[in-house]
């Protein structure tokens, strides 16, 4: 069953360090399941991972499907004579969940060290600091060591990365909490789609492609699209869910009712950019939803962008994009929370859309 494998494909990926700028663990899961699928897996300078499915009619239009390997987190920035290291932040990191969290150190030898984010002890606490959320920079992390020496003979350097520390665990019914399902979920999904779309041919040549820096800078899907030109990309990547107690009556997503589609986002905190869906996408996800008998969610929202953030702009006359998503509780924390049904039903709404597209679908804006 196709959510099986979607389930274990993210309790491996999920449980797989890929800091942005450190995603080589993930990709070579990547690689080993496009071989599996009979493709031939291309990896770029940037760290990018991608295949070709061939269509049968050159005219009918290529699309591109991206789903992103690397995690937020923080590199080391300095270490403490007594071995207590301070770090800098890789993407957008919530600091109010931060002291006492449980992470993991990366050395350069390879394997990764437990490590906790330091708290002051209740008891030591001044009454002023109990309500107050500690900016990253004040923080430490403690290796359990007393020297900056120690902490060298382990390979943990400056620039060295720290992340939460991974997890897995199914809940009730289809629910899973984990580490990093933005975006290991949507990795998950886009090679259960290579599992699916190498099973027959279609017009439309489909590009598969995990991509790298996506909680950084975008730069793996500016690359990817650069190399492969596409007329349509869809992002995979996490919705908003609107349906815990602090969120209600806020948005209209909700967990368990299926795929989201962006119809538009902003970043809105100084980068100046977003996605309004193309229309034809629209047209193309909607109508693949209906054939499919699969609910689809829209979203519009302020705070957060995907690769087609920058996808959109590339080649001569840009390309067309479609944010798709699964709901993520908790987004970026230590533990989000997702539903492997709403995954399942965006694997085959993404498989009804390539299948449908040919030389005569209508692209008009």
């Amino acid at each position: 069953m196709m959510i099986d494998r979607i389930d274990n494909l993210s309790r491996e990926l999920c449980t797989t360090p890929g800091l942005a700028g450190h995603e080589q663990k993930v990709c070579e899961i990547v690689k080993r399941e496009f071989l599996s699928c009979n493709l031939e897996p291309v990896t770029d300078n940037t760290g990018n991972c991608y295949v070709k499915i061939e269509g049968t009619d050159p005219k009918a239009p290529v699309l591109m499907i991206t789903a992103h390997m690397d995690s937020l987190g923080f590199v080391v920035r300095f270490i403490e004579e007594d071995g207590f290291l301070r770090v800098e932040r890789v993407g957008g990191i919530p600091e109010k969940v931060l002291p006492a969290t449980e992470m993991v150190v990366g050395s350069r030898k390879g394997g990764y060290y437990p490590a906790v984010i330091g708290v002051k002890s209740h008891h030591q606490t001044e009454a002023n600091e109990k309500y107050t959320v500690d900016p990253y920079k004040s923080l430490y992390v403690d290796l359990g060591v007393s020297s900056r020496e120690e902490v060298e003979d382990l390979g943990i350097q400056i620039g060295s990365p720290v992340l939460y520390k991974p997890k897995y665990q199914k809940i009730e019914g289809s629910r899973v909490y984990a580490s990093w399902l933005d975006d290991r979920g949507g990795v998950a999904v886009l090679l259960d789609l290579a599992h699916e779309l190498v099973l027959h041919r279609r017009p439309s040549t489909i590009w598969l492609v995990a991509t790298v820096l996506e909680e950084f800078n975008f730069g793996g899907a500016k690359v990817a699209a650069k190399t492969i030109k596409p007329d349509m990309s869809i992002a995979i990547d996490g919705g908003s869910p609107y349906d815990t107690p602090d969120l209600k009556g806020e948005g209209f997503t909700f967990m368990g009712k299926g795929p989201v589609m962006d119809l538009y986002n902003f970043h809105g905190r100084g980068t100046l950019n977003g996605t309004f869906a193309h229309p034809a996408m629209v047209r193309v996800c909607e109508s693949a939803a209906e054939a499919a008998g699969i609910g689809l969610q829209r979203q519009a929202y302020v705070g957060g962008l995907t690769d087609v953030s920058n996808i959109q702009f590339e080649g001569s006359g840009g390309v067309m994009c479609l944010d798709l998503g699964f709901p993520i509780r908790y987004c970026h924390s230590p533990t989000e929370l997702s539903d492997l049904k709403d995954m399942e039903a965006l694997s085959l709404l993404i498989k009804q859309m390539a299948d449908s597209l040919s030389a005569q679908t209508d692209l008009s804006r």
